[in-house]
């Protein structure tokens, strides 16, 4: 298996590292990584982890993740079979915390960015929807000088700092990497639960999946994650749930059961639990 700790490729006489992720997926592990990461989502759309956080990501999704931030955006499965024509674009610049903090980021007509860093070692997501200014600035950063990369970057960092819409994404922050075999076992914890939430899951399942007896399997995620395997596993049920009511005419529950509930009851209840909302209600407030 891979590691998890992500190396970025480094530019020896550069601060940062611009980078277009142009395919049928993005990576689809979940991984860390020492770097800042500035990514705007072009195209796709799927289920992304930050942290603690499960929801989705969508065209021009602007998100700003700090050192050592697990997180992984998901495609849908239909984009690993190659049956759609749509593509997976991104463009991401990786920031060298150290450097920057060290010239730039050092200047006092930039302290009004600190807060931002800061919410970013929990992840910041700013929600466009569409094309405007600053996602044309962020996709036109591969195609400039560096002198200009870093003037754009600067002010997209500066427009995301004075944002009200910016929101924080994940209620832990990750001030240090975890050790590789944690990495591996929550990777494939996670992976488990996207490839098999629509079926029966029991703790004994999942906890084979992490090497541990189902006792210390629940020690182990709370430890990690912040949230019992029942808690994620609803939360990421209620996530497709929601993407279903949104994309397709399904009735509710029709949606429930292929979403792994086999009690529409209980579907109700956790959805309002994790949404605030009936199914009806989303429903409503999204038409």
């Amino acid at each position: 298996m891979k590691p998890l700790l992500f190396r970025v490729p480094t530019v020896n006489d550069r601060s940062f590292r611009v980078q277009i992720d142009d395919g049928p997926h993005f990576y689809d592990r979940l991984h860390f990584h020492p770097e800042l990461q500035l990514t705007l989502i072009k195209e796709s759309v799927g289920t992304q982890v930050v942290g603690d956080r499960i929801d989705r990501f969508r065209p021009y999704d602007l998100l700003l993740l700090g050192a050592n931030l697990p997180h992984v955006f998901r495609n849908d499965p239909a984009y690993f079979r190659g049956s759609l024509q749509q593509r997976a674009l991104s463009y991401t610049v990786f920031l060298r915390p150290e450097q920057l903090k060290e010239t730039v980021f050092g200047m006092p007509e930039l302290g009004h960015l600190n807060q931002l860093f800061q919410d970013a070692r929990h992840g910041v997501r700013i929600r466009f929807n569409e094309p405007v200014s600053i996602t044309t600035c962020m996709e036109q950063l591969p195609t400039v000088r560096p002198f200009e990369q870093l003037m754009r970057l600067l002010t997209i960092l500066d427009h995301m700092a004075a944002d009200d819409r910016r929101e924080i994404l994940s209620m832990t922050a990750y001030e240090q990497p975890r050790r590789p075999d944690d990495h591996r076992r929550i990777d494939n914890v996670f992976t488990y639960i996207l490839n098999h939430y629509a079926s029966p899951i029991t703790l004994e399942e999942v906890a084979a999946q992490a090497h541990l007896t189902p006792s210390a399997f629940c020690r182990f995620f709370r430890l990690h994650t912040r949230k019992t395997f029942s808690q994620l596993l609803n939360e990421v049920r209620i996530e497709h749930a929601c993407r279903l009511l949104q994309e397709s005419k399904l009735p509710i529950s029709q949606i429930a059961f292929s979403c792994g509930y086999t009690n529409l009851s209980n579907f109700n209840r956790q959805f309002k639990l994790i949404t605030g909302l009936t199914p009806g209600q989303y429903l409503k407030a999204i038409y």
